[in-house]
């Protein structure tokens, strides 16, 4: 057996048996883990009220391999003002981060996941695509929307661009039935997926298109 101590944020806590739970945490080095909190569920533990889906703190652990037993956790953030406002939006971002195995996170999409709570409540309408986006990107499977699908040319320097499923086309490789979309739509995705700036305007049917299209393809 080996004592860890790490930071992370719990994603969800799962009730079993009659007072202990499995936790879901998200840490930096150590990716997703699961924890089981013995005891949790008694109204006289001292985790009960701090182990809550969205803290943030240090974590005490205890195990081997990939089975750990939680021994203390100490929060340093508490994110309150979003349960205020979006707290089913924030649940269901949370519970989603458990569907994939990260192992390692990067320093920027670990900032992002303890920082999604300010997003969300600065960005209520676009943070379900810059939730997925991030993942995505910390995954290396975003949607290319720079280069034509079949040439890979710069989308930028193209006159005219279409829209097929999640994909881009430019003038030349365009075929019947693609979507049109003008400069400024596209200028505007760019920004938002790539540089991650919120233009003034947005298409949110082009996003939606985009998104849907592509969760298909990968099989999420």
């Amino acid at each position: 057996m080996f004592y860890f101590k790490t930071t992370g944020i719990i994603l969800n806590k799962k009730n079993v048996k009659e007072k202990s739970a499995v936790i879901y945490i998200l840490t930096k080095n150590l990716g997703l883990i699961k924890a089981i909190a013995e005891g949790i569920n008694r109204s006289e533990s001292k985790l009960l009220s701090v182990v809550q889906p969205g803290n943030y703190g240090k974590i005490y652990l205890i195990g081997e391999g990939s089975i750990y037993k939680l021994l203390s956790f100490l929060a340093l953030k508490i994110p309150n003002k979003v349960y205020k406002k979006y707290p089913y939006t924030y649940l269901w971002a949370l519970k989603f981060l458990i569907f994939f195995n990260f192992f390692e996170l990067s320093d920027r999409f670990f900032f992002f996941v303890l920082n999604m709570d300010k997003i969300l409540i600065k960005s209520p309408a676009y943070f379900p695509f810059i939730f997925l986006n991030e993942i995505f990107k910390e995954l290396g499977i975003e949607p290319n929307i720079e280069n034509c699908y079949s040439c890979n040319i710069k989308l930028i320097r193209s006159k005219e661009i279409y829209l097929y499923g999640s994909k881009l086309f430019c003038e030349k490789c365009k075929k019947i039935g693609y979507e049109k979309i003008s400069k400024e739509d596209y200028l505007n995705l760019l920004n938002f997926l790539v540089k991650n700036q919120k233009p003034k305007k947005i298409n949110k049917n082009i996003l939606k298109k985009i998104f849907k299209s592509h969760l298909k393809s990968i099989n999420l």
